[in-house]
């Protein structure tokens, strides 16, 4: 394998990790319950709030918008 294989599953192990920390230890009475705390999870924390070190530690979803923002003012001066 070469060296870009190394890290392949980086990523997906790392959110599986901080996934596991989160809800692991919570007891759900069924299935869509769980589902839904996943989710929850996903979309109102990990994806939106959580603050990131390589984004100086903002929340993806505002270093997302403030590079959008940026890339669009960058168009328009051009």
């Amino acid at each position: 394998m070469g060296e870009v294989g190394v890290w392949d599953n980086a990523v997906a192990e790392s959110f599986f990790s901080h996934l596991k920390t989160e809800i692991y230890h919570h007891d759900f009475t069924n299935h869509m319950a769980a589902r839904t705390a996943v989710m929850e999870y996903i979309e109102s924390w990990y994806n939106r709030r959580r603050p990131h070190a390589n984004n100086q530690g903002r929340p993806p979803a505002r270093a997302l918008a403030e590079y959008q923002n940026h890339d669009q003012s960058e168009q328009a001066a051009a």
